[in-house]
């Protein structure tokens, strides 16, 4: 009996199953890419044609139909046991992909057409020309609700895109930038998603990742130097500075980097027990008092993601033809930003205990082990929300006041 994490629908668990297929791929070359700092192509182009990255769109419009946030949460944590470098990029995709395919619910079940048919046209675009979207999003001293970056309205109705962006996983692969910007109409500044090809000229993706752990992401800066768009590339949004509708809009995001750190955490724990058969089990002290705590945390970890992604699923079909009340949309995201929280500190701390337990030998730079001590605490900076803002966010809607995502 299995008390890992498992699928809730059929197609999930067909997810799920080719996750276990992936990860075991790109395991193979996941040392290699971590101690150069290169990035896994060959195993971007096997998610590709596996069809990966269309996982979450409905069946009828071409893709895996994995529309559970739940199921493709359980797959994402599987995929990062392989490798965590090319799982958070993939989850990055899907975050923005999620938030397309419950606009395109909510339209058709409204009665939306024209809404219904837009959205639907992104997702057949997705499928047929295979789009990898890198996300965009970050910036340096970043207000997450007023982005930089700058969308500029032309005469001939297109768009000129300037700004700077740091973080964007995956943009070495990555054939559409999902970047936030600002633009002004008649009622003041909008935040706003733009659609960038990224051979556009004016995109230069930097080739300036070097760091601690995920080392093999591709999480370069990309600058927007006078990028001419046409006008559909930007469209709707929000007042700028306002949380509730980025909050909506990001709702599985804190999940899916959870879902990478439990993985990493689930990856280095089967490690060390598979080298119990070489070494012997711990005797009854410490070493057990260590299993024992990793036992426990993996147990609370795997509960909470499940927990927090299950009640959006849930959400989600209590509201099917609107995005829902202002109170269970904050309620929904502190249930994720709580689980995110616990889930990549818990991670953390079963990877290190995972190291005491392998004795010398995890502490080897080619172990897996290393890799995973590094690779794991990558999660706690993640957007949204990284460090101090979820303790913020977190204690603002605890005591029932107005949470500020500056």
């Amino acid at each position: 009996m299995s008390l890992e994490l498992g699928a809730r629908t059929r197609a999930g668990a067909r997810l799920v199953a080719l996750a276990g297929e992936l990860a075991a791929e790109l395991a193979q070359r996941a040392g290699e890419h971590d101690r150069a700092g290169t990035f896994p192509h060959e195993g971007v182009q096997r998610l590709r044609r596996a069809g990966w990255f269309a996982a979450c769109i409905p069946e009828e419009q071409g893709g895996l139909g994995v529309t559970s946030v739940h199921d493709v949460v359980v797959a994402s944590s599987r995929l990062a046991r392989g490798d965590a470098s090319v799982a958070i990029g993939a989850n990055m995709h899907h975050a923005a992909l999620l938030n397309v395919v419950r606009r395109w619910q909510v339209a058709t079940a409204a009665g939306d057409e024209r809404r219904a048919a837009a959205f639907a046209a992104s997702m057949a675009d997705v499928v047929s020309r295979e789009v990898v979207m890198a996300s965009a999003i970050s910036e340096p001293g970043q207000d997450l609700t007023r982005p930089a970056t700058r969308a500029t309205a032309l005469d001939d109705g297109g768009w000129r895109i300037d700004g700077r962006k740091v973080f964007c996983t995956m943009s070495p692969a990555a054939t559409m930038l999902y970047t936030s910007v600002t633009y002004e109409n008649g009622s003041g500044p909008r935040y706003a998603y733009a659609m960038v090809p990224r051979g556009t000229p004016g995109v230069v993706v930097h080739d300036d990742w070097d760091a601690l752990g995920m080392r093999a992401s591709g999480s370069n800066s990309v600058s927007f130097e006078d990028v001419r768009l046409p006008p559909s590339a930007v469209r709707g949004g929000f007042p700028a500075g306002e949380a509730l509708p980025y909050v909506e809009r990001n709702l599985p995001a804190g999940l899916l980097h959870a879902a990478a750190s439990l993985g990493v955490a689930e990856s280095a724990w089967q490690h060390v027990r598979e080298g119990f058969a070489a070494r012997g089990v711990p005797e009854a002290g410490a070493g057990r008092g260590l299993a024992a705590a990793i036992a426990i945390e993996l147990a609370a970890a795997r509960a909470l993601l499940s927990r927090a992604a299950g009640a959006i699923d849930d959400h989600h079909a209590a509201h099917p033809a609107e995005l829902g009340a202002k109170a269970d949309i904050l309620t929904l995201f502190a249930e994720a930003q709580a689980a995110k929280a616990f889930v990549c500190e818990a991670a953390a701390r079963i990877v290190d205990r995972a190291l005491i337990l392998s004795g010398g030998a995890g502490y080897r730079a080619t172990s897996p082990l290393a890799r995973a001590v590094r690779d794991v605490r990558a999660g706690a900076f993640m957007h949204p929300l990284g460090g101090t803002r979820a303790v913020d966010v977190l204690g603002a809607l605890a005591v029932g006041a107005e949470p500020a995502l500056h």
